[in-house]
């Protein structure tokens, strides 16, 4: 099911990833491995110190630049570190966003009415996590 607060704010995280995109960061990481790892991760409200911002969940892009690394994929992978760097410089352009369209408010209602937002050490103790789902889903299986 889709959370509602994510849908609320779709056009935005369009809006910012558009033009995102068009102003990566010099020495950050490429455009297609940027679609890539964005696809691949979420992003949640996170309490930081009585404020609420949004963040990526990085968990899973280790295991996603091993694969990347074992394709024929031209480019070969990407630094973990500055792919959450970049990742968290794109969700505060999409709050940004968000705030400029004057829907901020009402998102964390949504967020919090869905028990979505994360507290900081909840949200420290998710982004340490070097395994996907997919690859725990795969230990089942060797």
């Amino acid at each position: 099911m889709a959370k509602a607060w994510k849908e609320y704010v779709k056009q935005e995280f369009m809006k910012a990833d558009s033009e995102f995109v068009e102003e990566l960061p010099v020495n950050s990481i490429d455009l297609s491995t940027f679609g890539l790892i964005s696809e691949a991760t979420s992003f949640v409200p996170v309490r930081i110190e009585g404020e609420v911002h949004i963040r990526p969940l990085p968990g899973g892009l280790s295991s996603l630049r091993n694969d990347i690394q074992k394709s024929s994929r031209p480019g070969g992978g990407f630094d973990v570190d500055a792919a959450v760097k970049t990742l968290t410089t794109f969700a505060e352009a999409w709050e940004e966003e968000i705030k400029e369209k004057k829907k901020w408010k009402k998102m964390i209602e949504l967020a919090e009415e869905e028990d979505q937002v994360m507290g900081q050490e909840e949200y420290e103790r998710e982004s340490e996590t070097e395994t996907s789902f997919l690859d725990k889903v795969k230990s089942l299986f060797k």
